[in-house]
C-alpha cells in the first residue's frame, strides 16, 4: 500500500470514527445546515450554561441540538465530560468556557480551593493544546470577590494560565454588581450573574461602564413546578420566555463593546438546591419549554418578537394564615371575655407585674385549660410566622444565591423548608410548643427543690412573656397581604426583631423565675442553657462549625447583591 493510499485510509476511518461518536449521519448535517445563523458583522457571543451528562452518547446528542439552536458558545458546568465532547465542539465551532469546580467560598478560602483545584486545570491544560474550541477557564463562581483579598489568587491563576500554550482566557462568575466587586482587574473577563433580575442589560452596563471586560454568565429566570400556564403567572413558562425575551433584546447587537452572553440553563438538573426553581429551558426529560423558543428565535435572528397566553393572575393574599391568625385573635378574645384568670392575670401582667408574681408564686387562680390554650395560640401564632416567612423568601433572588451557597448537606433541609411552607409553620409552631413546655418543666423540677411548684405554674411563667409572638403573627400577615417595605428589608426585621424580642422573652421568663422560686442565683443561669434562644443559637454554633459556613460570604451574599 502506498503512503497516499494509507492516508486517504486513515482519513476515511477518522471521519467513520467521528460520525460515530457524534450519534449518526444527521450529526453532519447539522453542523452545515443547523449551524448559527450570524451576520459576519456581529460578534456577540450567543452561549448557553449546560451541564454534560457524564456518558458521552447523552452529552454528543444534546450538543448537537444546543448547536442548531444558533448558540456559539457554551459555559461548562460540573464535571468535566469526555475529550469527544471537546473534539465534536470543535467541528461546530463552539467555543467552550469552561467552570473550575470552585463555588461560592470566603475569600479566604479561595487561594485553597484553587489550589485543590490543580487536577482539573492539568487536564484542561491538556486539552486546551488540543481542542481549540476550550477558550476560556472560570476560576470562580460566586465566590466572596467583594472582599479584596479574593483578587490575589484569582491574578496568581490568571498568570499561570497565559503562561499556557494555547492561553485561554479566565473569567469568574459574580453575582455582586459592580459597586460592591472588587476583583475585575485580576482576571480577563467577569461574567455576571444576574439570574432573575429585574434588568440584566442595566447591570451589564454599569459594569462596561467601569471599563470593566464584562458579560452575562448566567441570564434567565425560573419556572415552579406545578404553576399555570401565562404571562400573568409568576414564574410560570411564559413568564420565563418573555424574561428571556426581553433580556436577549435588550443585551444582543446593543451592548457595547459586544458582550458575552449565556442563558442559564440548557436543561433542568435532577437536584436543584431549591426544588421550586427550574431553570431550564428544557425539562428534565427533555421537553421544550416556551422559552427554548424564544431562545432560539433571537440566536439564529429568525424571531424577536413573540405571542404568549395572558392567562389568569392568581390570589396573593395567604388565605389560610389569615384565616388562622383571626382564630387565634377570636380565640383569645373568647379566653378574656369568659376566663376571669386570664382577665386578671392580663391586667396584673402588664399593669402590676409585682401581684402577677405573687399570683403564680401562690397558685392563685391559676386555669390549666387557658394555660395549655394559651400555650398552643403562641405555637400557632410562631407557625404563621414562620410559614409566612418562608413564603416571602422563597421567591427572592437573593434566597437562591444564599442556598446554593451553603454546603449540600444543608441545602435539602432549607431547600424543602422553603418549598413547603405550610410543612415549615407545622415544625416551627410544634417545635416552640415542645421547647416551651419542656423548659417550663425545667424550672418546676428546680423549683421544688426550695418550694412546692406545680407545673401549670412553670407553664404559665414561660408562656404569658411570649405575647409578643402574637404581634410579630400581625406584622407577619399584614407583610404578606400588603408589604410596607421590600421583602429583604422586612426579612431583616423580622429577624432581627425575633432574635430581640426572643432574647428578652428569655430575660422575663428567668427574672420572674427567680422572684417566684426563690431558689439561687446560679441556678438561674444554669437555667438559661436550656431556654430555646440557647438551644437554638448552640445547634446554629454546631451546623456552622460541622459543615465551615462562609458566614461573610452569605451575608454579602444578602446585602451586596
Amino acid at each position: 500500500m502506498t503512503p497516499q493510499s494509507k492516508r486517504s485510509v486513515l482519513a476515511v476511518a477518522g471521519a467513520a470514527i467521528m460520525l460515530v461518536l457524534s450519534g449518526g449521519p444527521s450529526d453532519a448535517s447539522a453542523s452545515a445546515s443547523d449551524g448559527p445563523l450570524l451576520s459576519p458583522a456581529d460578534s456577540t457571543v450567543r452561549g448557553i450554561v449546560w451541564r454534560p451528562p457524564s456518558a458521552s452518547g447523552p452529552a454528543l446528542r444534546q450538543l448537537r441540538r444546543i448547536a442548531a439552536t444558533g448558540a456559539t458558545a457554551l459555559r461548562l458546568v460540573g464535571p468535566l465530560p469526555a475529550d469527544p465532547v471537546f473534539a465534536r465542539a470543535d467541528t461546530l465551532g463552539l467555543a467552550l468556557f469552561v467552570d473550575l469546580p470552585v463555588a461560592y467560598v470566603s475569600a479566604a478560602a479561595l487561594r485553597d480551593s484553587l489550589r485543590a483545584a490543580r487536577p482539573v486545570l492539568e487536564r484542561l491544560r491538556r486539552l486546551a493544546g488540543q481542542h481549540p474550541s476550550l477558550r476560556a477557564v472560570g476560576l470562580a463562581r460566586g465566590a466572596n470577590t467583594s472582599a479584596p483579598a479574593a483578587c490575589a489568587p484569582l491574578r496568581t491563576w490568571t498568570q499561570k494560565i497565559q503562561d499556557w500554550s494555547s492561553s485561554p482566557s479566565t473569567y469568574y462568575v459574580t453575582p455582586f454588581p459592580a459597586s460592591a466587586d472588587r476583583c475585575g482587574a485580576a482576571v480577563d473577563r467577569v461574567l455576571l450573574d444576574t439570574r432573575a433580575r429585574p434588568d440584566p442589560a442595566a447591570r451589564l452596563s454599569r459594569w462596561q461602564a467601569a471599563d470593566a471586560a464584562t458579560g452575562l454568565g448566567a441570564l434567565g429566570t425560573w419556572v415552579r413546578p406545578g404553576v399555570g400556564t401565562g404571562l400573568r403567572v409568576p414564574h410560570s413558562p411564559e413568564r420565563q420566555a418573555r424574561y428571556l425575551e426581553t433580556a436577549l433584546n435588550n443585551v444582543i447587537g446593543r451592548s457595547s463593546p459586544p458582550a458575552p452572553v449565556f442563558v442559564y440553563r440548557w436543561r433542568d438538573g435532577d437536584r436543584p438546591a431549591l426544588p421550586t426553581r427550574r431553570h431550564g429551558l428544557r425539562a428534565a426529560d427533555g421537553t421544550a419549554r416556551p422559552a427554548a423558543r424564544v431562545l432560539e428565535g433571537v440566536y439564529r435572528g429568525t424571531q424577536r418578537v413573540f405571542a404568549f397566553p395572558d392567562g389568569a393572575t392568581p390570589s396573593r393574599t395567604p388565605l389560610v394564615p389569615l384565616l388562622l391568625g383571626w382564630g387565634i385573635l377570636g380565640l383569645l378574645g373568647g379566653l378574656y371575655t369568659q376566663s376571669s384568670f386570664v382577665r386578671q392575670t392580663l391586667s396584673r401582667y402588664f399593669t402590676a407585674h409585682g401581684f402577677y408574681r405573687d399570683a403564680v408564686r401562690e397558685g392563685r387562680d391559676v386555669g390549666r385549660i387557658e394555660t395549655l390554650l394559651l400555650l398552643g395560640a403562641v405555637g400557632a401564632a410562631m407557625g404563621i410566622i414562620g410559614a409566612l416567612a418562608a413564603r416571602l423568601a422563597a421567591p427572592q433572588v437573593e434566597t437562591g444565591l444564599f442556598v446554593e451557597a451553603l454546603p449540600s448537606a444543608l441545602q435539602s433541609p432549607l431547600g424543602a423548608a422553603l418549598a413547603h411552607p405550610a410543612a415549615t409553620g407545622l415544625v416551627v409552631g410544634g417545635g416552640s410548643v415542645v421547647l416551651l413546655f419542656g423548659w417550663g418543666l425545667l424550672l418546676v423540677a428546680v423549683a421544688r427543690l426550695e418550694r412546692p411548684f406545680t407545673a401549670v405554674q412553670g407553664i404559665v411563667l414561660v408562656t404569658w412573656p411570649c405575647w409578643p409572638a402574637l404581634l410579630g403573627m400581625m406584622v407577619a400577615l399584614v407583610a404578606a397581604t400588603d408589604p410596607p417595605a421590600s421583602p429583604g428589608v422586612l426579612g431583616l426585621v423580622l429577624f432581627v426583631g425575633g432574635l430581640g424580642t426572643t432574647a428578652a422573652v428569655s430575660a422575663r421568663v428567668l427574672r420572674d423565675f427567680w422572684a417566684v422560686s426563690r431558689v439561687d442565683l446560679p441556678w438561674v443561669f444554669v437555667l438559661a442553657l436550656p431556654s430555646p434562644l440557647v438551644l437554638l443559637g448552640v445547634a446554629a454554633t454546631i451546623c456552622i462549625l460541622e459543615y465551615e459556613v462562609p458566614l461573610r460570604l452569605l451575608w454579602h451574599l444578602l446585602t451586596r447583591t
